[in-house]
């Protein structure tokens, strides 16, 4: 099992967008981290501030660092879900130790911007040879393209969002939960199997061996 997560890392020099979150945020809960991590008439995010810039001209989503005014939305978005069961589907094309992922469910908060939001995608990723499947949770950032109307999905958050206020957002009581309900979950995975604990700790050393 060792080999296969060396080969894996390895492989992760060549390719180090989007497989690496996944696997970063894995060794972390293997290293016992936590994570970071109204109605719905009330909740609507009114998109009502122009800001003018030589480049564009964005609106700016109100209230949207106010948890009452931008709640956790579950799987409200189709496309938004769409968009990032396909970034998972690619995150397992030439891998080396994971199988799948299944049980994909995505919460989002808006964004900064129009047509912007914070996902948390939770899934459960079956290792190979492993019977445990291991919960997890990835913040990724979403913005929609206004051209073609699609959903672009990324690992780091775009460079016009003010970082204090993606702290406040993912900050929020609803996500922090979220948070320490999956590494609860994680926990008794890694409890209940032993080689899911093996496998994890092999993880974790080939991991420290890569980075030196």
């Amino acid at each position: 099992m060792k080999n296969v997560f060396e080969g894996c890392l390895a492989k992760l020099g060549r390719h180090k967008g989007r497989n690496l979150l996944i696997l970063l945020a894995l060794v972390a809960f293997a290293a016992g981290a936590a994570g970071l991590g109204l109605t719905k008439e009330k909740a609507q995010i009114r998109e009502v501030r122009k800001i003018n810039r030589a480049e564009n001209i964005r609106v700016q989503n109100i209230g949207c660092d106010i948890k009452e005014l931008n709640p956790l939305r579950k799987d409200e978005h189709p496309e938004i879900n769409r968009a990032i069961a396909e970034y998972f589907e690619g995150l397992t094309k030439g891998e080396t130790f994971v199988e799948k992922y299944d049980d994909l469910h995505v919460y989002t908060k808006v964004g900064q911007y129009r047509g912007t939001y914070i996902a948390f995608a939770e899934y459960h990723m079956k290792i190979k040879e492993i019977y445990t499947e291991v919960p997890g949770l990835v913040t990724l950032y979403v913005s929609k393209d206004e051209k073609s109307g699609e959903y672009q999905i990324d690992t780091a958050a775009p460079k016009e969002q003010k970082e204090e206020q993606l702290r406040v957002i993912t900050g929020h009581m609803d996500v922090q939960e979220m948070l320490r309900q999956t590494e609860d979950e994680f926990n008794l995975a890694v409890r209940s199997d032993a080689l899911l604990r093996e496998a994890l700790a092999d993880l974790k050393e080939a991991y420290s061996a890569y980075t030196g």
